[in-house]
């Protein structure tokens, strides 16, 4: 929250350009914190997405064609400056068994630190350090996301303004011998 309220008063500075509908999608709340962690641990306790089945072909006797979830693999997602958005996200990702790179609007650049240091800091502590802090990435330039955008190779999928992750699904060709 005082990271929160540092972004708020540099946003409602004189001649930040910062509206009120923006302010209103900056500020942290209790409630918007307790709604954001229970949507986290709905989130955990909900069957495993990975692995399953969604669909299935017979392409010809022995020879079936199956579509499997499967991670997507490195996402960047870019978001406004919502920070209640980076916990949601990021619970998302790990999840679904994504890499995570995260890009926050500057409003809230303190407020998207502070929660990435929190996510990250829970998942090395609930994984043992089996899980690294390096798993999510905070982006904190717009020059940095132009660098990301040249690594093809290495960023599955790049998106902005997202409510939900998408898992991603893999088709495999099984054949009996």
């Amino acid at each position: 929250m005082t990271a929160n309220a540092r972004d708020l008063a540099l946003a409602s500075a004189e001649g930040s350009g910062v509206g009120s509908a923006l302010m209103q999608r900056l500020e942290l709340t209790d409630a918007k914190l307790e709604t954001l962690a229970s949507g986290v641990e709905q989130l955990a306790h909900m069957a495993e997405p990975l692995g399953q089945v969604r669909k299935r072909t017979e392409l010809a006797d022995g020879m079936e064609l199956t579509q499997v979830s499967v991670p997507i693999g490195v996402v960047l997602i870019v978001f406004e400056s919502r920070p209640d958005s980076l916990p949601q996200i990021a619970s998302l990702a790990l999840r679904s068994a994504n890499g995570l790179l995260l890009k926050g609007g500057k409003e809230a650049s303190h407020s998207n630190a502070c929660l990435h240091g929190v996510v990250v800091d829970a998942v090395f502590d609930a994984t043992q350090g089996r899980v690294g802090r390096e798993v999510i990435g905070l982006v904190t330039s717009r020059d940095e996301v132009s660098d990301l955008l040249r690594l093809d190779g290495e960023i599955d999928l790049v998106s902005e303004r997202v409510s939900t992750l998408v898992f991603g699904s893999t088709p495999s060709v099984v054949a009996d011998s």
